[in-house]
């Protein structure tokens, strides 16, 4: 599972927008609450995202300062 914190980019729906995990959520799956770059606050699986990797320069384990 990914920590929260982490920056990611949409690869479904909202493909290409970017967002960060928020916390994880008390289900038997892997979902998370992501807030979007765009103000939108969504539930997804990990099919839906991908780590960002451009987050992480300049900053250590790829997470927002």
């Amino acid at each position: 599972m990914l920590e929260s914190g982490t920056r990611i980019e949409m690869t479904k729906g909202y493909r290409g927008v970017k967002g960060v995990i928020k916390e994880t959520t008390d289900s038997l799956y892997e979902f998370y609450v992501v807030t979007l770059d765009n103000g939108i606050n969504i539930v997804v699986g990990p099919s839906a995202f991908i780590p960002d990797a451009k987050a992480g320069e300049g900053h250590a384990g790829g997470k927002n300062p």
